[in-house]
């Protein structure tokens, strides 16, 4: 999700947030990357001036927020904040650093088998937890889909259909993405169900599998009518599961009855998703099936991993105490991967306040093994807790200590934590400042013999971690045990 400059004419603040950059716009409004006090990154969606002065779009603007700020789950980006009333109305919520899917398709192809499952059971879980709370999100589509690295998250959901109230759209207007509206939003129905976002879904992910909208493209208005009256065209999906491809075929029935509740897709995803099955004890393979799809993405063949020699000097420090600085990152370390990759975490702003680096220890070769910050790979969310207790939630599985910046390789960085779906610690990332970006690649290659750029496999005992530099980056992946 690429940032610009603010343009003259932006605000520096909305609320209490502190605008940084233009993240993207929309029909409702400009999209900026934010700031809160505390030091946490946002996207911030600024309402067009004129809708903020129609009453009827700021009351259904205002119950549509309230009931999306009750959407929790891991698959879901958090609305955090909104001001209704403001002269232009505003929405807060968590930023969530990655391509969209309409990106990551366009730049790099459709989604292999195994990414595309992990992407239906978290797209179906996101929306089953929206729909929980009395909202259809009426304008799923790839753009709005964002690939996180532990997962995907569905962003504007609940706030459409404000749109839809406001006396200054014409008659017959329909809030939604004429390629991936359902049949019913396409004649222009008013009684819009989750139903409809069920069929959005099996667009979607038509789409991610074959690189192309199901019911193709072109003026909006022959798009909705293949859309009411002609089958999609799946013929692409012949690589895709049998299974996988029938749900996709059923979501997208003309008869919103005739279609697969959310639920009943959230169950019948998961079951072959099988999440875990190649990860270890702590579920990691549900990750490795995803990454290569995330930040760190890349085309070219795979390359061989490194086992580093376990007498290598580690740098890293189990005990910094110094006050944390907030970041929302996803640069997990990936897999054998492929030379050339695309990392997305310089998006995420530096702040620029920056204690005085503590002492670093040197410490034992085994470190990687036990995990770290005296967390053990595997540790639960609840043991992450009782050791920082002043430790701040981002972004659902994602997690910062309140106690860092935290030292690696010699160099004093912000640090998240990464739990799976099973709640469980596999994943470290630290965030160099601008000013120490040079300098990691070269600290990590004396201190771990892992190049830049690529992924290097350490074997502490039957622990397996992978180590990831990207310059932008590190981090620490636990990939599951060798039980050689």
């Amino acid at each position: 999700m690429a940032t610009e400059p603010l343009r003259p004419g932006d605000p520096d603040r909305v609320g209490r947030y502190r605008l940084l950059g233009r993240l993207g716009a929309g029909g409702m409004g400009q999209v900026f990357l934010g700031r809160s006090a505390g030091g946490r990154p946002v996207a911030v969606k600024l309402v067009h001036a004129e809708y903020g002065a129609d009453r009827a779009f700021r009351d259904r603007f205002a119950r549509e927020v309230e009931a999306a700020r009750r959407v929790g789950g891991f698959f879901t980006a958090q609305v955090v904040d909104a001001d209704p009333l403001a002269d232009r109305p505003w929405l807060v919520s968590a930023y969530v650093p990655g391509p969209s899917l309409q990106t990551s398709v366009a730049e790099h192809g459709p989604l292999p088998p195994a990414a595309l499952r992990v992407l239906a059971a978290g797209l179906a879980e996101g929306l089953a937890a929206i729909h929980a709370c009395g909202l259809v999100h009426r304008d799923l589509k790839p753009s709005n889909v964002i690939m996180a690295s532990d997962g995907p998250r569905i962003i504007d959901f609940g706030i459409v259909r404000a749109l839809e109230a406001t006396t200054l759209t014409v008659s017959g207007f329909v809030a939604g993405t004429p390629a991936f509206m359902s049949p019913e939003q396409a004649r222009g129905g008013t009684d819009i169900t989750p139903a409809s976002d069920v069929f959005a879904l099996g667009s979607v992910l038509a789409f991610a599998a074959t690189g192309a909208a199901p019911f193709g493209t072109g003026q909006p208005a022959a798009v909705l009518y293949r859309i009411v009256e002609q089958d999609p065209d799946l013929s692409s999906l012949s690589h895709v599961d049998t299974e996988l491809c029938r749900l996709v075929t059923a979501c997208l029935a003309k008869d919103p009855s005739a279609r697969p509740t959310m639920n009943t897709l959230v169950d019948d995803f998961a079951a072959f998703t099988d999440v875990g099955r190649d990860g270890g004890e702590d579920g990691s393979g549900f990750v490795g099936e995803w990454e290569g799809r995330t930040l760190m993405e890349s085309t070219q063949p795979a390359e061989p991993t490194e086992t580093v020699d376990t007498t290598v000097d580690t740098r890293e420090s189990p005990t910094a105490t110094e006050p944390e600085t907030d970041r929302t990152g996803a640069a997990g370390g990936s897999p054998p991967a492929p030379q050339r990759r695309r990392g997305l975490a310089w998006l995420i702003p530096t702040r620029r306040r920056k204690p005085p680096a503590p002492s670093v220890p040197s410490t034992r070769p085994q470190s990687v093994e036990q995990g770290w910050n005296g967390l053990p790979w595997g540790a639960t969310t609840a043991d992450f807790q009782a050791r920082f207790p002043d430790a701040a939630q981002q972004n659902g599985e994602w997690w910062v200590t309140g106690r860092g910046p935290e030292p690696f390789c010699g160099l004093t960085m912000d640090t998240q934590y990464g739990f799976n779906s099973r709640g469980r610690l596999y994943l470290v990332v630290f965030y160099p400042e601008v000013e120490d970006r040079e300098r990691l690649p070269v600290a990590a290659l004396e201190t771990f013999g892992a190049p830049d750029n690529k992924s290097t496999r350490w074997t502490r005992g039957k622990v397996i971690v992978d180590v990831k530099i990207a310059g932008v980056a590190a981090s620490l992946t636990h990939r599951g045990y060798d039980d050689d």
